[in-house]
């Protein structure tokens, strides 16, 4: 589907069955066991496919992300209010886009990047309805907020400035990257870059936040190709 040139158009103009191994060569018959896989709940099947340290290798540590813990993280999308534009401000509150049947989110650290957070969230959908997130509700938002937006989130008003296209990475079905400046009413500027990317019906967002080396590819990159590779 579309990838770079799709994020970048809308930047520039304003996301196996059993294998059972019995000895014999019998077809499965009607009524046989399921495979616990299919058994999955949205919320364990996203839990598998999260990314851990062990895929990232040396110097890198994941951990549960708690919004509670902060005063900044809105708890829920209901508590973004503004525009059209609040899917975008909703992304950087580590919250899924639209309605999805289950979401997580995981906060990555590299000790050779101090300072600056990759927080990683993936979303499952209905079937179908991650295109319509990707193609719809996202793609609306960043054609007409791509020039920067006001939203309040959790009380507190929030100013995006304007939006840069980035490189869109070849992963997933389809992808968008973007990057700009968070400012918190009363508070400190902070840089973000974002890429979504949408593998069949699940959807996984990327948002490094802070730091001096958040403008850096080996931030986001690393983390990309290691929970891409779990989704495939």
């Amino acid at each position: 589907m579309k990838r770079t040139a799709v994020a970048v158009s809308l930047l520039t103009a304003a996301l196996t069955g059993l294998a059972g191994c019995s000895g014999t060569t019998e077809p499965a018959t009607p009524g046989a066991t399921v495979s616990p896989a299919r058994q999955q709940t949205p919320a364990q099947r996203l839990t598998g496919l999260m990314v851990t340290a062990a895929d990232l290798g040396p110097g890198y540590s994941v951990r549960e992300f708690d919004p509670t813990q902060g005063k900044s993280f809105a708890r829920s999308a209901r508590e973004i209010t503004g525009n059209a534009c609040t899917p975008l401000a909703a992304m950087t509150h580590q919250l899924p886009l639209g309605r999805p049947q289950a979401s997580l989110s995981r906060l990555v650290a590299n000790r050779e990047a101090p300072g600056t957070r990759v927080h990683v969230t993936l979303a499952i959908y209905d079937r179908g309805m991650a295109v319509t997130a990707m193609d719809a509700l996202l793609a609306d938002a960043v054609q007409g907020c791509s020039l920067g937006f006001t939203v309040r989130a959790h009380g507190t008003g929030e100013r995006y400035d304007p939006f840069e296209p980035e490189d869109t990475p070849a992963v997933g079905d389809e992808a968008l990257a973007y990057r700009g400046v968070v400012t918190p009413e009363g508070g400190t500027p902070r840089p973000v870059r974002t890429t979504v990317v949408r593998h069949g019906d699940v959807i996984a967002v990327y948002t490094a936040v802070g730091g001096a080396r958040i403008a850096s590819p080996t931030v986001l990159t690393p983390v990309i190709e290691a929970q891409d590779a779990k989704l495939r």
